[in-house]
């Protein structure tokens, strides 16, 4: 059904909004930048929106896998070198990193200051993913190529041109309710589960546009304020499209305007839906 579905800005939570723009833009890269006195608004090389940073002072800073919420967001490299020269940046800097292979993508896995989760990753081509026999899509996690990846690595400039949001992961209080909710409201389709634990899902084949999974000891919102994800946004690139999921969310919807309109999900994470026909 979605055919052009990219993901758009993602509202985080920090406790100090210039901290977080230091390492935003000393460690990831991010250069267009526009901060005021408790907000900043993150942009690609190609002007599009991808995070909002909203300072709250009083926020308990991630304990680890406590609470319902983000798991981590996931910035979309678009080549193995500019992850490889990314990577070669966060070994200058000492970040703690981990990396994976799954087969379809490969990733390291970082915090921001606040302990916020960020996944940078770097796609396989679609002609070599695998399925099942079911359509499935196969994924694993294995040892991440570092030497590999680090041998094609160019000297870091900052932010790649062509870096987008790639999907989101998060924390979830029950997988059956979020599947009902992602397939039948949202309209996106099921690519794979990891047993009873997780859950991906995605628009038009992709190998996930969201995780889902119930690895935290607490299944419910903190009811203190927290870093983490306020909100995540979807862009519909096709009016017909748009229109047809927000009459099928009519019942959820908590607040809208001309050409978008906000659902919050059984976790209770927000999720603006923008039509960009």
């Amino acid at each position: 059904m979605y055919e052009h579905v990219t993901l758009g800005e993602v509202i985080l939570t920090v406790t100090n909004v210039n901290e977080s723009v230091s390492f935003y833009k000393d460690i990831i890269g991010f250069t267009h930048i526009e901060l005021s006195e408790k907000e900043a608004k993150m942009f690609s090389n190609e002007g599009k929106l991808l995070l909002t940073l909203r300072e709250n002072r009083e926020a308990k800073k991630n304990p680890g896998q406590l609470y319902v919420g983000l798991y981590h967001i996931a910035l979309l490299y678009p080549d193995r070198a500019s992850l490889g020269t990314q990577i070669k940046h966060l070994l200058t800097h000492n970040i703690e990193m981990g990396g994976a292979d799954h087969l379809v993508s490969e990733a390291v896995y970082i915090h921001d200051p606040d302990g916020n989760g960020i996944e940078l990753y770097c796609d396989r081509p679609r002609t070599n993913w695998s399925y099942e026999e079911n359509g499935m899509i196969v994924m694993d996690t294995k040892p991440l190529d570092v030497t590999g990846l680090l041998a094609i690595a160019g000297e870091w400039n900052g932010m790649p041109n062509g870096l987008t949001m790639g999907h989101i992961h998060t924390h979830v209080k029950n997988l059956a309710d979020i599947e009902a909710f992602y397939k039948d409201i949202l309209q996106f389709d099921v690519m794979t589960y990891f047993g009873q634990q997780a859950l991906f899902m995605s628009g038009a084949g992709y190998h996930h546009h969201f995780g889902f999974n119930t690895w935290v000891r607490n299944k419910e919102k903190p009811k203190e304020a927290f870093v983490g994800m306020e909100q995540y946004t979807i862009h519909v690139n096709n009016e017909e499209t748009f229109n047809k999921v927000r009459n099928r969310a009519n019942k959820n919807i908590v607040d809208h305007g001309e050409a978008w309109f906000i659902v919050q999900d059984p976790s209770e994470m927000y999720i603006k839906v923008k039509s960009h026909s």
